[in-house]
């Protein structure tokens, strides 16, 4: 079966879409100057940017193709199919932002954005004293002897500094830390640097990350890495403020001997863009309330008043999608990952209250979606 063809049967754009668009078009207003360390686009890129995933979506609903330039890893993750769909181009960001950080120079290429979900691509180039040979025999084993641990990467809502700001203020922190090893740095990345205000981790209830490697290029002594992150917090928008990366070095790891490849971590800040394709719902009855939320990357639902579940995988496997041609899609056979909470104190245990986040493994066509269904309450959704 030609899986292109076949979502292009299912994915076209609801009739209020162009209406949608064409307003986030008019709306968007200039974005404020950068500091030195990090471009931003000035408000007409933004303006063009929206104009074409206009023109491509109503190009798409016509019968003709424009595909968007994905990076060859976003592609891997969710299918080249999926960039000439209406949900692939609306989420989809060019980036192109670098911050040099002394010695490290990090750079977001591309993005998949929603308000509550963000993918990136990052490059991490290490500096010229590592042995490239090394790192690239480590990249390249099969062998768990001979690796590259992945680089951790803390999110921040913020955009009011710069990698000169963090320096200044943290610098004489790194030297006493060994980024081999958590429970050295783990306080700092954690609630001891600079940052930590504006940390995600504290204006949202629960956030779930991964950092997948993609491989070095030796050429360029580049580290590559798929980034993801989803919050579960109701009220937080990643496109309402700028997203700061905090990302610590990597390391090298050879027959168990542990190197940092820097001794610093970096630092980058871009501003998420997408246009909005989030569908919201909620139900109240008799002290009972549940709230959902999905986009074509992921989806929350939180309920409170009492609940029936003593895990909070219970409460993921008794969700499901309703479509517009009738048919219920269960959550857990789309998603993977989870991350929830919740507190207890109900009969037997259970939760009174509880919340999931997780991220669908293929792109969800939201205009095929017309409900959340947990349990027996339906939650129509708009």
């Amino acid at each position: 079966m030609n899986r292109y063809h076949e979502s292009m049967e299912h994915c076209a754009p609801p009739p209020e879409l162009e209406e949608r668009l064409r307003e986030a078009v008019l709306s968007a207003e200039p974005m404020p100057q950068a500091r030195p360390a990090v471009f931003r686009p000035k408000g007409f890129v933004r303006k063009a940017a929206l104009a074409a995933v206009l023109i491509v979506l109503l190009t798409v609903s016509a019968g003709a193709v424009v595909v968007a330039n994905w990076d060859a890893i976003l592609a891997s993750r969710f299918g080249a199919w999926a960039a000439s769909t209406p949900m692939g181009q609306a989420a989809f960001q060019e980036v192109h932002v670098t911050s040099v950080c002394d010695d490290v120079t990090l750079t977001v290429r591309q993005a998949l954005v929603s308000e509550k979900t963000v993918y990136l691509v990052l490059d991490y180039q290490l500096p010229d004293t590592v042995d490239r040979e090394a790192v690239q025999q480590a990249d390249s084993s099969p062998s768990s002897d001979h690796m590259i641990v992945p680089v951790p990467v803390d999110y921040y809502l913020t955009g009011d500094f710069s990698w000169e700001d963090l320096k200044a203020a943290d610098q004489e922190k790194w030297s006493g830390l060994d980024w081999t090893d958590y429970t050295s740095y783990g306080d700092y990345t954690h609630g001891g640097n600079f940052l930590w205000t504006y940390s995600l981790s504290k204006h949202s209830s629960g956030s779930s990350g991964q950092v997948a490697s993609q491989g070095y290029d030796p050429d360029t002594n580049t580290l590559t890495y798929l980034c993801s992150i989803t919050a579960e917090s109701s009220d937080l928008d990643f496109t309402q403020q700028p997203l700061t990366l905090l990302v610590s070095p990597p390391v090298l790891d050879i027959d168990g001997i542990e190197t940092a490849l820097a001794d610093h971590p970096a630092l980058l800040t871009f501003q998420p863009e997408a246009v909005s394709q989030t569908l919201t719902g909620s139900w109240q009855e008799d002290g009972h309330s549940i709230r959902a939320d999905v986009s074509p990357l992921a989806i929350s639902v939180e309920i409170s008043g009492g609940t029936p579940y003593r895990k909070i995988q219970e409460l993921k496997q008794d969700t499901s999608l309703v479509l517009q041609d009738g048919t219920v899609q269960l959550v857990s056979a789309l998603t993977s990952g989870l991350t929830g909470g919740g507190s207890r104190g109900g009969e037997g245990g259970t939760y009174t209250s509880a919340s999931f986040t997780t991220q669908f493994r293929e792109l969800l066509d939201v205009s095929q979606v017309t409900a959340v269904r947990v349990g027996d309450v339906t939650i129509p959704l708009a």
